[in-house]
């Protein structure tokens, strides 16, 4: 349960780096690229909540926890490097 947890931590971390990279894209008028992340957000998005959701009897909330963190600390990792 723990290394799902982790795992789910760490896709949370990526999806908002590739939301923040997907923001500039758009800000810089990159038409393909921002393209492009759009679709791998949306994907990776549906997956961990189809996972998050089969999971939800047992330790959904802790999925969405640590959904939500790695979300948190992904945007503010992008944003200090900016």
């Amino acid at each position: 349960m723990i290394i799902k947890i982790i795992l789910i931590f760490i896709a949370g971390f990526v999806v908002d780096l590739l939301a923040t990279k997907y923001t500039s894209y758009v800000a810089e008028k990159r038409i393909a690229k921002a393209s492009l992340i759009s679709g791998l957000i949306t994907i990776v998005n549906f997956v961990f909540l189809t996972v998050i959701l089969q999971d939800a009897t047992n330790s959904g909330i802790f999925n969405i926890l640590a959904f939500a963190s790695g979300s948190s600390i992904g945007t503010f990792i992008a944003m200090k490097k900016v």
